[in-house]
């Protein structure tokens, strides 16, 4: 399957009582390509997002920057914009040796919305190969 909505469960962030909401797993490329058409957003915007829905929980800046492999002052203006867009909420996150930093996550319904799409994708992917598997054969 292309494009599959999982649900997560048993995920309880230090700000949120314990809830399940859904998560969509898909293909990183797709998935961006995805939220680009959808939102209208530029490159880093979309590779920011796309991080964070794939995520069972939310993430500051600095860890999405090294786990994206991109320069923290580029996250930062993407998050800043993706919060804007009201894509993304953010809290504030005390640091260890003092200072803050922010909590950024998804909202559920961004999330449940983009499951919905994957959902109806696949649907649609699935229903183009039984077609064409069903040409293959006549």
């Amino acid at each position: 399957m292309l494009l599959q909505p999982l649900t997560r469960s048993g995920v309880t962030p230090w700000y949120k009582a314990e809830t399940a909401r859904p998560v969509v797993r898909a293909n990183a490329a797709r998935l961006k390509c995805i939220l680009k058409c959808a939102f209208s957003l530029n490159e880093e915007e979309a590779q920011v997002l796309a991080y964070l829905v794939s995520r069972s929980r939310g993430a500051i800046a600095k860890d999405i920057a090294e786990a994206l492999d991109r320069n923290p002052e580029v996250v930062r203006r993407a998050l800043r914009s993706l919060h804007s867009k009201s894509l993304v909420i953010r809290r504030p996150y005390p640091l260890r040796r003092g200072g803050r930093a922010y909590l950024y996550e998804v909202p559920d319904n961004i999330v449940t919305a983009l499951t919905e799409i994957c959902s109806k994708v696949s649907e649609v992917i699935e229903m183009i190969n039984s077609n064409r598997r069903g040409n293959e054969g006549s």
